[in-house]
């Protein structure tokens, strides 16, 4: 795999020498570094990095890039180090706005005609291009949180509508759309001899959340939301006595019960995901995308778990380059 860099606008130059490149993008950070020899130096801040690969003659384009921001020399150890955002971190460096005189911004229509109108609201369609298909995605009224970073905004506006976010760097785009997520649990599950995994697991999470919203005392809005084994969560109660576990959420400034019940269903959603947690590294590039579904089963313990794909951190050196061209190079998925 090769990685690219640009000029300021964009254009090709050449693909950098010896480096180490440390990238994670999806829940959160969204940076990268690249590290090269002084000696080496090469780029400068607005300059772009990608990589790309090549399949029997044909261009492999890949979601791995990003935007130089700054440049760390290190004399003592004849390094230079680039660091950036990431195309994700590029998105999340934006805030999606309700409207003047609306309290949120409420979108509907098909799914990459959606992502269209979002690229432009952020003044991004120098960088990022929508594909024009018709997804066969159907965002219904979905109603953004007030206020929220671009990326982020994204990404639970298609989980909504059971989708992701598919993009790749070409000849000086971003070329996105929105395509079905993909819960792979449910066709093949990994177990510990595929993959390197550091699995945690928590039987009895926080499993009952009170969400209190506006009013006082018993005028005081109360909605009750329960988990069960597997995640799912309703208004009816699964766990009790010692097992019932409960929090509460606690949001007198909610402008409406849907908003109360939505964010206390993510605080369910994310004492789940801390409790029932997963670390991957594949051996190899498996090709699964921030969004989809995985399952593993430990063979020696028998801990299963499916758990939603968050995060990417991809580490490259080239460096450990073999005679017939091949990398070592690992993906370590967080779910």
């Amino acid at each position: 795999m090769d990685l690219i860099y640009t000029d300021k606008n964009g254009i090709d130059v050449d693909m950098l020498p010896t480096y180490k490149l440390d990238m994670a993008y999806g829940r959160d950070e969204n940076n990268f570094e690249v590290t090269i020899a002084i000696e080496d130096h090469c780029c400068e801040p607005e300059c772009r990095i990608y990589m790309g690969d090549s399949d029997d003659g044909k261009n492999q384009w890949t979601e791995i890039g990003g935007i130089i921001d700054a440049i760390k020399l290190n004399t003592e150890s004849g390094d230079i180090t680039y660091s950036g955002r990431t195309w994700h971190g590029i998105m999340e460096g934006k805030v999606l706005c309700p409207d003047a005189g609306q309290d949120y911004l409420t979108l509907s229509g098909e799914a990459n005609t959606v992502l269209d109108t979002l690229i432009k609201r952020m003044n991004l369609e120098d960088m990022f291009e929508v594909s024009d298909v018709d997804s066969g995605i159907i965002i219904a009224s979905y109603q953004m949180d007030r206020y929220i970073a671009g990326y982020t905004g994204i990404r639970k506006m298609l989980k909504n509508a059971n989708a992701k976010l598919k993009m790749h760097y070409k000849e000086g785009k971003v070329e996105m759309q929105a395509i079905p997520l993909i819960d792979y649990s449910k066709d093949e599950e990994w177990d510990s001899t595929q993959i390197s995994a550091t699995v945690s697991k928590n039987d009895i999470p926080v499993n009952h959340i009170i969400c209190l919203g506006k009013g006082e005392l018993k005028e005081r809005k109360v909605i009750h939301l329960f988990q069960d084994s597997r995640g799912n969560i309703s208004k009816t109660q699964s766990y009790f006595g010692i097992q019932e576990i409960t929090d509460i959420y606690d949001n007198a400034n909610t402008e409406s019960e849907q908003e109360l019940e939505e964010k206390g269903r993510e605080k369910l959603e994310d004492a789940y995901a801390a409790a029932n947690s997963m670390e991957v590294t594949f051996k190899s590039n498996e090709i699964y995308d921030i969004g989809d579904y995985v399952g593993t089963t430990e063979r020696y313990t028998g801990i299963k778990i499916r758990e939603e794909i968050t995060k990417k951190i991809i580490k490259v050196n080239s460096n450990d380059f073999c005679c017939c061209g091949c990398s070592w190079y690992y993906f370590p998925y967080v779910l």
